[in-house]
């Protein structure tokens, strides 16, 4: 697998562990205990698997659709633009399928996963998906050549997050072209203040880290 591939799929698991994660639904639903085994389970799910759960409501998918979805993601990171709305719409589905999610214990299916989307994928996937490739392909080199240092991977983390921010504002030209601008517009800036949100955390506790003495 690729370095690529590999930072599309650990998008694609933050991205549907964030959807459970935001869901009031699922948390009337499950507990505590199953909400755990639920990550654990998208944890130890292949790539394949997961990107049929996202947007081939659980299906299989072939290699020619996988290599679509690459390209798409990336695409989306190199250009943002309002393909980002419809992020809320796809969360708002969340938990509205097959109840109960997790039975004596034991972690869902993954058909059972794959219908908590809406028909055919999770709306708006693509999008968030593009957007956390974006931050890990600016992040994950800098954290990787800091190693020990979590003061300057905070720093990376923080970086990256302001820059996905940043492009994102940028990209609300983009939404003249829209059906609803306004709403297009609204949807944007929601999403930038979330990567906001991400930047101002890791600066945060960038700030709190113990700073070493110079000899």
């Amino acid at each position: 697998m690729s370095n690529d591939s590999k930072l599309i799929e650990l998008s694609c698991k933050e991205f549907l562990m964030g959807v459970v994660k935001e869901s009031t639904v699922l948390d009337e639903k499950l507990s505590f205990f199953q909400k755990t085994l639920l990550f654990d389970k998208i944890k130890e799910m292949d790539y394949n698997t997961v990107i049929s759960l996202l947007f081939n409501d659980g299906k299989e998918i072939t290699s020619e659709q996988k290599r679509e979805f690459e390209s798409k993601t990336k695409k989306v990171a190199k250009y943002g633009a309002a393909a980002l709305v419809g992020r809320q719409a796809g969360l708002a589905k969340i938990g509205k399928a097959s109840f109960p999610l997790i039975t004596k214990g034991k972690p869902m299916s993954q058909r059972n996963i794959g219908k908590l989307g809406t028909k055919g994928g999770i709306r708006g996937a693509l999008a968030g998906i593009g957007a956390m490739y974006l931050y890990r392909k600016l992040s994950d080199p800098c954290v990787r050549h800091n190693l020990g240092n979590k003061e300057a991977q905070l720093a990376c983390k923080s970086a990256a997050a302001n820059k996905v921010a940043t492009q994102i504002k940028n990209n609300m030209a983009q939404c003249s072209n829209a059906a609803n601008p306004e709403k297009c517009k609204q949807k944007l800036s929601k999403e930038a203040i979330r990567w906001q949100t991400k930047f101002q955390q890791n600066l945060v506790a960038s700030n709190k880290q113990p700073r070493k003495q110079s000899k």
